[in-house]
């Protein structure tokens, strides 16, 4: 796996170093099919900036797997991270974390409370559902002057409410331990992605460089993915196996 990581960064060196030129051209050439796609998706009227958080988001899940294999933090997988890194994006980090914290202290109540009622567990959690959907419009209507994020933004609702129901099924599964320091890790994840998608820099880096932009993450993913060595979070754990 290692000698195709290198040759492919070799490639990626080849492919800077003697085709720039060429992909200043509107002609295919082959090195430059993303590239094209991206400029005929941007005249049948799709919006550039559409395409650059779709190109992001693979960059994003690999910073993600580059700090959970390397640096050893961890949240809810690769997928749950990204999403709120994007979401993050519409409602600003720290409106993003006040909406969690919205939904699951509407969720702790209820879950309070309908465990009185002895139900099973998907019933109760429709019944939650109710609770949260009342919950989030009461509060954010007396509370607009304050919070300027947006509801209509559906999608940032209910990535949340998934986060919270995440962390509920892991307190009944593992513990309150293990579920506090997953979701600590998915919005620590999701906060560094957002910042990451939100530099300008970067996101003009991937409109005007989409190949090079994928052909990267292979690369990158393909180095992580051969990655056998001891996570930074784990070395004072090990400190006394590790051979000096």
């Amino acid at each position: 796996m290692k000698r195709t990581a290198y040759f492919l960064i070799s490639l990626l060196a080849l492919f800077w170093g003697f085709t720039k030129p060429i992909l200043a051209l509107d002609a295919w050439n082959g090195f430059n099919s993303v590239k094209i796609l991206k400029e005929y998706a941007v005249l049948q009227g799709i919006n550039a900036n559409t395409i650059a958080m779709l190109v992001l988001l693979p960059v994003i899940a690999t910073l993600v797997s580059f700090l959970h294999y390397y640096v050893g933090l961890t949240g809810y997988g690769i997928f749950m991270p990204t999403m709120i890194a994007v979401i993050f994006l519409s409602t600003g980090v720290f409106g993003g974390i006040t909406l969690f914290a919205l939904i699951l202290g509407i969720s702790l109540i209820s879950n309070a409370i309908l465990k009185k009622f002895k139900l099973h567990f998907w019933p109760a959690r429709a019944i939650n559902l109710v609770f949260i959907g009342i919950g989030v419009v009461l509060v954010w209507a007396l509370a607009s002057k304050y919070f300027k994020t947006d509801l209509s933004n559906i999608y940032a609702i209910m990535i949340m409410i998934l986060l919270v129901e995440e962390f509920v099924r892991t307190q009944l599964i593992k513990s309150k331990n293990e579920a506090w320091s997953l979701t600590f890790g998915t919005l620590l994840l999701a906060s560094l992605g957002a910042g990451m998608m939100n530099i300008s820099v970067v996101q003009s880096w991937v409109l005007s460089n989409p190949d090079i932009t994928v052909l990267s993450i292979i690369i990158a993913n393909i180095i992580i993915g051969s990655y056998r060595g001891i996570r930074l979070t784990e070395i004072g754990r090990f400190s006394k196996a590790i051979r000096k």
